[in-house]
């Protein structure tokens, strides 16, 4: 159909010349004899002077034609490419997308309303989570680096500083020791224990002890020197078999403590620090200090932030993975809430109307102050177009109908010939 239509231009032109040379041979040589055919013959050189004005004015607009001083006028669009650039400008940005246009549209349908309905598609609703939870992860990336890590500190500095901590501290304990939940400590204080005795470590330091107080026993005096080489050689008192028996009844004594929790040690340390605890709820000066003396060294301590950067790190690593899995908590619970956001919205008339007063006036804010931004995009898009191009995109999209002219141009002048002939035929007679 576009090619159909390309050539109805050369079409009616060469119509129009086939049709005025014809007719003008049959005349010179007598076919036609009848005056009537001049009037004829004026329609088709009409016409073929038409066509052949509308072809120039068509082709002037997109290509150079060569005759002289006509030239100059000819080739329209690229010699005057600037113009035209700035004209599309103008009309986009001051008349097609003006500033009260683009407002009048945005105010004629509800933003909010739109953007749930798209939301509730399940494709955009994976596009928002993954946006959630990659914008989730990239806030997380920074989380234990060390400014975080001594913003939290100075923070709690400043929470914890002022904070009455005695009283809840005391009750917490109290409450911990009556309910049994101490046990789990109790456990985990003497399994810590037998794992030091048996640490060959630590019964290297004890039989260097023993030796040292055997070797300090010998130099009391001669009679109980005298005593501990006879013992010595009898083998009754043996450095490392009497560590060993320490170290074993050392063991003993926590393993009777772990399985009986009414074992006089944690029943003494218990009872102690029972004491302590109610002299923390009653305000005893000496105990409140005690527990502000802690707490000033725990927020001035310089491994504090150590510590916290520590746990920092291994909750963003913790994060991450869950980020990084399709089901996870984080995952559910951002998707859950996405949801329930979703729902509470849509029911909620007032909060989208809101939501909308707000979005327009910021869009509105946006556009006056970008607006001339659409300017300057069209403006690089038509600079980055050679003369070449430019010429062929116009083409390609007003081309076939530019042909109409020329169709025109051959009929309409076609017509006038006719017309004229046909007056000039009219007033010879009269």
């Amino acid at each position: 159909m576009g090619n159909h239509k390309n050539k109805i231009g050369i079409i009616s032109l060469l119509i129009s010349i086939f049709g005025l040379i014809t007719v003008q041979l049959l005349l010179s040589f007598e076919y036609l004899v009848n005056p009537y055919w001049h009037i004829l013959l004026s329609g088709f050189e009409a016409a073929t002077i038409g066509g052949f004005a509308d072809w120039f004015a068509v082709s002037a607009l997109f290509h150079e034609i060569p005759i002289p001083v006509v030239k100059k006028h000819t080739n329209i669009i690229v010699r005057n490419r600037m113009k035209l650039t700035e004209g599309v400008v103008d009309l986009v940005t001051n008349k097609w997308l003006a500033p009260d246009i683009i407002r009048e549209k945005i105010a004629e349908f509800s933003i909010v309303k739109n953007v749930i309905e798209a939301l509730h598609l399940p494709q955009n609703k994976r596009r928002v989570v993954g946006f959630l939870k990659d914008t989730f992860g990239r806030l997380t990336e920074e989380l234990d680096t060390p400014e975080v890590a001594g913003f939290i500190q100075s923070v709690l500095r400043e929470q914890i500083k002022d904070l009455n901590v005695s009283a809840p501290l005391g009750n917490w304990i109290k409450r911990s020791i009556r309910e049994g939940e101490h046990e789990q400590l109790w456990m985990m204080v003497l399994d810590s224990a037998q794992k030091t005795i048996y640490d060959n470590s630590t019964r290297l330091a004890l039989l260097h002890l023993v030796e040292r107080q055997l070797d300090e026993y010998k130099s009391e005096g001669l009679f109980k020197g005298i005593f501990l080489g006879i013992a010595g050689g009898l083998g009754v008192m043996d450095s490392e078999v009497i560590t060993d028996k320490i170290l074993i009844s050392m063991n003993e004594f926590i393993e009777e403590a772990k399985n009986d929790p009414r074992h006089q040690i944690r029943v003494k340390v218990e009872d102690n620090i029972l004491h302590f605890s109610n002299k923390l709820i009653s305000g005893d000066q000496e105990a409140t200090q005690m527990v502000d003396g802690w707490k000033e060294k725990l927020i001035h301590n310089a491994d504090a932030k150590h510590m916290i950067q520590s746990l920092l790190s291994n909750l963003r690593q913790s994060l991450s993975q869950q980020l990084n899995e399709k089901e996870s908590v984080i995952s559910g619970f951002i998707e859950n809430n996405v949801d329930k956001l979703l729902l509470e919205l849509e029911g909620d008339k007032n909060s989208q109307d809101k939501i909308d007063r707000w979005l327009r006036l910021n869009i509105s804010e946006l556009i006056s102050k970008y607006h001339h931004e659409i300017g300057e995009m069209v403006r690089l898009s038509l600079s980055k177009l050679d003369d070449t191009e430019l010429v062929g995109q116009i083409e390609e999209k007003v081309g076939n109908d530019l042909q109409f002219i020329r169709l025109n141009g051959a009929v309409v002048g076609g017509l006038v010939g006719v017309f004229i002939a046909s007056m000039r035929l009219i007033l010879n007679i009269i």
